[in-house]
């Protein structure tokens, strides 16, 4: 094993992509050497960071014929994903690939093939597994706890989905496909992860636009809305704090715009090839901002509660007793609860020992988005909808 910096560069210069070059520019064990955007004012914008100590560029195969540049993180757009990880692969990358792993099934399972012929890495932005609530649900969990796990809820309640998904192009089908992969496929893997059903076969779901969108002309914006001191939607284009350390711009369109189709609640029904079944559900407009999960053993149910103050809570009731466990993980920093920075260290752990992978954890990635994308169909045809098993991996 190499005690030599891995040399990475990054695909994607928005805000999560700037995230990701900042933090390896300054990580002990990387070297940032380049990053890369089709757009020159995205490069633009990271040259007073970085200066002259790092390459640019706009054409993507110039960026990766670079042979001292064995590893690339992929931040770019969900709807690029599949073409650039592709791409990535095909050069012999090593890749940390930001999720959702791609926007649909098929394109999903182009990404696991050209990963299964590079035969390199591949690491897949679930930070969320890293984080301390669900290592130690985990941990709870194979403990045996609560038995064998049954059935299962998980909830995304997101007080902030107004101001991060529609006051852009996220708030379109065209572009975002569903939020149930852009956001809500955190939390649909930790589900899968907890109740260790096997692969996800069949899926049923229904939602809505309830409380977005509207009658606002899709030209207005928060910067010239005469509302904009009394609207609680309103955010500043040039400042946006993200949740995970990292200010932006922002679009401002109006979260009312008339154009906004993408839904802003969906409830899903989950069927695994054990049988067993677990629900899914995703709400942008409630008060909280909290992922909460219940998950009912043949001994026990699990009741946890993750939020951005990290203020985690994991309870456990039993059957027969009155006896009560609770916990109360602390984060170790960063963001996403301490994933972000753990999942950065296991992209590189995993470049210099690759016999470390976690091969499941990118399966279960695609996993994951398949959910999110069956789903989408199920709202849109009122009928389930099968997931194929993923393509044959050879690792």
């Amino acid at each position: 094993m190499s005690s030599d910096k891995v040399r990475l560069g990054v695909i994607g210069l928005g805000g999560r992509g700037r995230y990701f070059a900042r933090a390896y520019d300054k990580h002990p064990e990387a070297e940032l050497v380049a990053v890369a955007d089709p757009n020159p004012a995205a490069l633009d914008k990271v040259r007073p960071l970085f200066g002259d100590r790092i390459d640019y560029y706009t054409d993507l195969d110039e960026f990766l014929a670079r042979e001292d540049m064995p590893s690339v993180v992929v931040a770019s757009p969900d709807f690029a994903h599949r073409d650039n990880a592709v791409q990535c692969f095909e050069y012999g990358k090593n890749v940390l690939l930001e999720k959702p792993i791609a926007q649909s099934v098929e394109h999903s399972d182009d990404i696991i093939r050209a990963w299964n012929e590079a035969q390199t890495v591949l690491c897949v932005g679930l930070e969320l597994r890293y984080s301390a609530i669900f290592v130690a649900m985990r941990d709870i969990i194979d403990r045996g706890l609560i038995g064998e796990i049954m059935t299962g809820i998980a909830v995304d309640n997101v007080s902030v989905g107004g101001n991060y998904f529609y006051h852009d192009q996220q708030r379109l089908k065209s572009y975002t496909v569903s939020l149930l992969m852009q956001k809500g496929v955190h939390t649909i893997d930790l589900m899968n992860w907890f109740m260790d059903a096997g692969m996800p076969t069949k899926v049923y779901a229904t939602g809505s636009l309830a409380y977005y969108g509207g009658s606002a002309p899709n030209t207005l914006r928060c910067r010239d809305c005469e509302k904009a001191r009394e609207c609680p939607f309103y955010v500043s284009h040039e400042r946006f704090q993200m949740d995970y350390d990292m200010t932006v711009e922002k679009e401002d369109i109006c979260v009312f715009a008339e154009d906004a189709d993408v839904n802003d609640n969906s409830q899903v029904i989950v069927t695994y090839e054990s049988g067993k079944s677990a629900v899914y559900t995703e709400n942008h407009f409630t008060p909280e901002y909290t992922r909460d999960f219940w998950f009912t053993g043949d001994v026990g149910k699990m009741y946890a509660q993750y939020n951005n103050e990290c203020n985690f809570l994991i309870r456990n009731q039993y059957r027969h007793t009155d006896h009560v466990d609770e916990w109360h993980p602390r984060s170790s920093g960063g963001g996403h609860g301490g994933g972000d920075p753990k999942i950065q260290q296991a992209f590189l752990d995993w470049v210099r020992d690759p016999e470390k992978m976690d091969i499941q954890m990118s399966l279960d990635a695609r996993h994951a988005t398949c959910i999110g994308a069956a789903a989408e169909v199920s709202i849109e045809t009122g009928m389930p909808v099968e997931i194929p098993p993923p393509p044959q991996a050879s690792f």
